[in-house]
C-alpha cells in the first residue's frame, strides 16, 4: 500500500496514525518541550494551550475513530485540525522559533499524498491561513515589502512541495496497481505449474534435514523420510494425533517434554519455534534435534499451512559436551598440584634468608606465575560452568564498584589508567554481589588490556526503571561488527588480541554474560572501531 493510504481495517488505519499523525504528535511534543524549556511562560499562553491541545485531539481522534468505515476525505479533519494546531502554537511561538513553520510540512505532505486534487487545495489553504493568523493574533497587517514576502513565501514553497508530491503518488500508485497485476499473474503461473510441485517434492526428499509440511486445516501434505524417522524415534506418527511422543526431551536429556510444549503441536498453534533444540530417541541412544517451524502465508495473509524443519545436530552436540567434559577435567586435574606448588612456594618462601635477594626474587617471579596459572585455571573452570548459583541480597552498587576497581588498581597503574566512578542514580539494588564484582572487574580487566594507555575508564552506576545499570567506557581500537557479533562467544579472542600476543581464553565477556543470564539480565556492547567502547550490564534491581 502506498505510504499514507488506509487498508480497509483496523490495522491499516494504525498504520496511517503511525506513519501520518504521530510524526506530526511527536514533533509537537518536541517543539512545545523545548519551547517550555526555554521559555516557560510560553506554556501558560492561551494558543499555545490550545494549540497542544488540538494536535492531542487529533491524534487520539485519528486512532480512535474507524476512519476505514468512512469515506476517505472524511480523514482530512486530522489534517485540518493539525494545521489548525500549528497556526496557534505559531502564532506565540514564531518570534523565538522561527522553525516552528517546519511543523505544517507534516499535514501538507499527508494531504498531497493520501487524498486526491482537493488535497493539494486544502494544504495550500491550511498554509495560507498558518502564515495569515499571526497578522491576526498580533492585530497587525504586514507593513513592509519584506513582510508580504514572507507571507506569501511558504505558501508557495508549500505548494511546489505538495505538487511534486502528489506527482509522486500518483506514479506510485499507477506502479503498485502494475506490480499487483503481474503479482496476480505470477501466482496464477505458479498455481498452474504442476511441475514445480514434482521438482519441490524432490528437493525436499533429497536434503539430509527432515522436512514437514500441513495444509491450514492440519492435515499432513508432505514429509520426508528424514521426517518420518524423527518422529518414529520420538514416538509417533506425523499423520496421528497429537503427533508428539513420549520420547522426547529437553536439553538436559533427562526431562520428558509435555505433549502440548513440543514442536508440532506448538506449530498447529501458531508459535514460530525457532531452533529448539531437543533429544529425541530412547535414553540409551537419543538424537539431538534442533527444530524449527513457521506459518506458511499468501501474499494476503492467508494461512496456508505450517512447516516444520528438524536437523539431526547429534555429532555437534556430542562434541559440545566432549569439550565442556575436558575442560572440568583439566581443570580439575590443574587445580590440585596448582594448590601443591602454592603451599610449598609458601613454605620456601619462609626458609629464605631475607638477605638473599636474589633467590628471594626469583620466588617471587615463580609465585607471580604461579597465581596467574591459577587464575587461568579458575577461568577454566568458571567456563565449563552452564550455570551461575546466586545469592541474591540487597547491595549497594557503589560499594560493589568500588571494591572492583581496588581489584583492578594496580593492573590499571602499572598500565597508567585513571579509573573514574560516576554514580547516575539511586545505588541499592537485589543482587549478588559477589558475581557482579566478578562482572566489573572483567570488564574492567579488558577496558585496561585493549584502551588507550593513559586515557580515562569510567564505571557508571545506579537504578533507573528498576534496572540496575552498571556501564564501562573507555576509548581504544574499538571492534567492528563481526567481532562485536561474536565478542561474547566462548574462547572469540578478536583480531588484536592475537596479533597483540594480549593473554586471555577468551572467557571474560562470556563470563559477564552468564552472569547477567543468572540475574535475568543483559549485557550490551556499543563500540566504534577506533573510538569509544561502552559495556553495559542490565540487571533487575529487585
Amino acid at each position: 500500500m502506498p505510504l499514507f493510504e488506509m487498508e480497509a481495517n483496523p490495522r491499516g488505519r494504525v498504520s496511517v496514525f503511525a506513519r501520518a499523525q504521530l510524526p506530526f504528535m511527536l514533533a509537537m511534543v518536541f517543539l512545545v518541550g523545548i519551547a517550555g524549556l526555554a521559555q516557560p511562560s510560553t506554556l501558560t499562553v492561551g494558543v499555545v494551550i490550545l494549540g497542544f491541545t488540538l494536535s492531542v485531539l487529533a491524534t487520539v481522534l485519528s486512532l480512535a475513530v474507524p476512519w476505514e468505515r468512512l469515506p476517505r476525505a472524511w480523514m482530512m479533519l486530522i489534517a485540518a485540525l493539525d494545521l489548525l494546531a500549528v497556526a496557534l502554537v505559531r502564532a506565540e511561538l514564531l518570534p523565538t522559533f522561527p522553525s516552528v513553520s517546519v511543523l505544517a510540512i507534516f499535514p501538507v505532505l499527508w494531504l498531497a499524498y493520501g487524498f486526491p486534487w482537493y488535497g493539494i487545495l486544502a494544504g495550500v489553504f491550511g498554509t495560507g491561513f498558518i502564515t495569515s493568523f499571526r497578522f491576526i493574533y498580533v492585530g497587525a497587517w504586514p507593513a513592509s515589502p519584506v513582510e508580504w514576502a514572507n507571507v506569501v513565501i511558504m505558501p508557495t514553497l508549500v505548494v511546489g512541495v505538495a505538487v511534486i508530491v502528489f506527482v509522486a503518488a500518483r506514479h506510485l500508485r499507477r506502479r503498485t496497481r502494475q506490480l499487483a497485476q503481474a503479482s496476480r499473474a505470477q501466482a496464477e503461473a505458479l498455481r498452474e505449474a504442476r511441475d514445480a510441485e514434482a521438482v519441490a517434492l524432490g528437493i525436499v526428499d533429497t536434503v539430509t534435514a527432515g522436512v514437514v509440511f500441513y495444509d491450514a486445516d492440519g492435515r499432513l501434505d508432505v514429509a520426508n523420510a528424514q521426517a518420518h524417522r524423527f518422529a518414529e524415534l520420538g514416538g509417533f506418527r506425523l499423520d496421528e494425533p497429537p503427533m508428539a511422543g513420549d520420547a522426547v526431551f529437553d536439553a538436559d536429556r533427562t526431562t520428558p517434554i509435555p505433549l502440548g510444549e513440543q514442536v508440532i503441536p506448538r506449530a498447529f498453534a501458531g508459535e514460530a519455534v525457532n531452533d529448539e533444540f531437543e533429544w529425541w530417541g530412547p535414553a540409551d541412544a537419543p538424537v539431538a534435534v534442533l527444530a524449527s517451524s513457521s506459518r506458511v502465508r499468501r501474499a494476503d495473509g492467508h494461512v496456508l499451512g505450517t512447516v516444520v524443519v528438524i536437523y539431526d545436530v547429534t555429532a555437534l552436540a556430542e562434541a559440545i559436551e566432549v569439550r565442556e567434559q575436558f575442560l572440568r577435567t583439566v581443570s580439575h586435574e590443574l587445580r590440585t598440584p596448582l594448590t601443591s606448588i602454592t603451599g610449598f612456594l609458601d613454605l620456601i618462601d619462609d626458609e629464605v634468608d631475607q638477605e638473599n635477594t636474589r633467590l628471594r626474587r626469583y620466588v617471587e617471579v615463580v609465585t607471580r606465575r604461579t597465581a596467574d596459572l591459577s587464575h587461568r585455571v579458575r577461568d577454566l573452570l568458571a567456563a565449563s560452568e552452564s550455570e551461575k548459583t546466586l545469592r541474591i541480597e540487597r547491595a549497594d552498587l557503589g560499594e560493589i564498584v568500588a571494591t572492583a576497581v581496588a581489584e583492578v588498581d594496580a593492573f590499571a597503574e602499572a598500565r597508567a589508567f585513571v579509573i573514574e566512578r560516576a554514580a547516575t542514580g539511586p545505588t541499592s539494588a537485589r543482587v549478588d554481589p559477589g558475581q557482579v564484582i566478578v562482572a566489573i572487574v572483567e570488564l574492567l580487566t579488558n577496558a585496561v588490556k585493549f584502551g588507550i594507555p593513559s586515557a580515562a575508564i569510567t564505571v557508571s552506576y545506579g537504578v533507573r526503571d528498576g534496572r540496575a545499570l552498571l556501564t564501562v567506557t573507555n576509548d581504544g581500537p574499538g571492534l567492528g561488527r563481526t567481532e562485536q557479533r561474536r565478542a561474547f562467544d566462548r574462547f572469540y579472542r578478536g583480531a588484536l588480541a592475537q596479533s597483540s600476543e594480549i593473554q586471555g581464553f577468551g572467557l571474560g565477556l562470556t563470563t559477564v554474560r552468564a552472569i547477567a543470564v543468572a540475574h535475568g539480565g543483559t549485557v550490551c556492547l556499543d563500540s566504534v572501531p577506533g573510538g569509544r567502547t561502552t559495556v553495559t550490564l542490565d540487571l533487575p534491581a529487585g
